[in-house]
């Protein structure tokens, strides 16, 4: 078998998915370097850091306010304030580990997108090539299900970890905050469908096998 039955299809969709996955492994380095330079710019100068976690609100429901922190010149934290009702905390402050905290999870995050985005890279150079049913494609396939489930357990678990750590030493805030929750139905479901999708490929490639002994 050789070309596709679209071949511009394919191409311009690869073009996307390269596009893609060159903008997340670049997202993921200027992260990794970001978290491990962020403590010598806290430590070496006065400059205000952002430091974001996930929070649910306990009271309250208006979409962007002030958050009071108790003892929050001793935390380095000069500004707090909230984003959305079931959304983001926000701290402006030179408390280094507040920052690296919160990166935590955009790092993995990243990391674990860019990888799966490089699967699809090569799942569709083999499509490129007229191997579409190949058993490398099915390999890809079924790790970039494994990739999609591991992002969706670790990227909750770790913005629950960091959120925890933050609120722990906040202690106490105007209005007050509580944990989010640690898991995203939407992305599990996701990684489902991936393994779906595995099990259709690996019964192509068995009607492609068969195929090519009755030739």
């Amino acid at each position: 078998m050789t070309g596709t039955s679209n071949p511009k299809l394919t191409r311009f969709t690869k073009f996307v998915v390269d596009l893609l996955y060159y903008l997340l492994a670049g997202a993921a380095l200027v992260l990794a370097l970001w978290i491990l330079i962020s403590p010598l710019v806290s430590l070496g100068t006065d400059i205000l850091i952002t430091a974001s976690v996930p929070v649910a609100i306990g009271e309250g429901s208006e979409p962007k306010f002030d958050v009071e922190v108790v003892g929050s010149a001793a935390k380095g934290i000069q500004n707090a304030f909230l984003d959305e009702s079931q959304g983001t905390l926000r701290l402006e402050t030179t408390n280094w580990r507040f920052t690296v905290a919160s990166n935590l999870a955009k790092l993995l995050t990243a990391i674990g997108l860019a990888y799966v985005f490089y699967l699809l890279r090569s799942i569709l150079q083999g499509i490129m090539r007229g191997e579409p049913f190949g058993q490398d494609n099915v390999l890809r396939l079924r790790k970039m299900g494994w990739a999609v489930l591991a992002v969706g357990f670790l990227r909750p678990t770790v913005e629950y970890l960091a959120a925890k750590y933050i609120l722990d030493q906040l202690v106490l805030t105007k209005p007050p905050l509580s944990l989010p929750s640690p898991f995203k139905s939407e992305v599990i479901l996701a990684s489902l469908l991936i393994f779906i999708l595995v099990q259709v490929w690996s019964y192509g490639l068995e009607l492609e096998r068969e195929r090519a002994l009755t030739i």
